[in-house]
């Protein structure tokens, strides 16, 4: 199999669960406590990749410099629009709970456009990522579990 058609299929099976933890959100009233447990979850898988799969790759094949700089500006950017984000109508993004006001702040004008940039800064690295690997020699199972499984948050 071309190694283009296996990266656009592990693309596709890791990006499946953004599809599927949409339409249990969207067809499921989900109890405060399993939604923070799946963020936790999330949370942890995406550390453990990070620290474990990504960065031990990137200090292999690049040395320090590049991993350091690549983790850095990483994080700058992120950190740059999650505040252009705030200040243009998205700081109401992550609220969830039952309270109606609380949810029609949510609703914000800046919070699909910051849903649009996230989905964008998220699926941009994971992409080149997955590409890398094929290219590489493979994905590996960590991979699919931070590309498919930390979206739940």
């Amino acid at each position: 199999m071309p190694p283009f058609i296996e990266a656009a299929l592990w693309g596709l099976l890791g990006g499946s669960a953004l599809v599927a933890d949409a339409a249990i959100a969207y067809l499921a009233e989900l109890p405060q406590r399993l939604v923070a447990t799946v963020m936790a979850i999330g949370s942890g898988v995406l550390i453990s990749a990070v620290a474990f799969d990504l960065m031990d790759g990137a200090y292999r094949e690049g040395g320090f410099r590049a991993a350091a700089l690549g983790f850095l500006l990483g994080g700058t950017a992120y950190t740059a629009v999650n505040v252009y984000l705030s200040r243009r109508g998205g700081e109401h993004r992550k609220r969830s709970g039952s309270d109606p006001e609380e949810r029609q702040q949510s609703a914000s004008e800046g919070a699909g456009l910051a849903i649009a940039i996230g989905a964008l800064l998220d699926g941009v690295p994971e992409s080149v990522v997955i590409g890398a690997s094929v290219l590489t020699g493979g994905v590996s199972a960590t991979m699919v579990g931070d590309v498919g499984g930390a979206r739940v948050t």
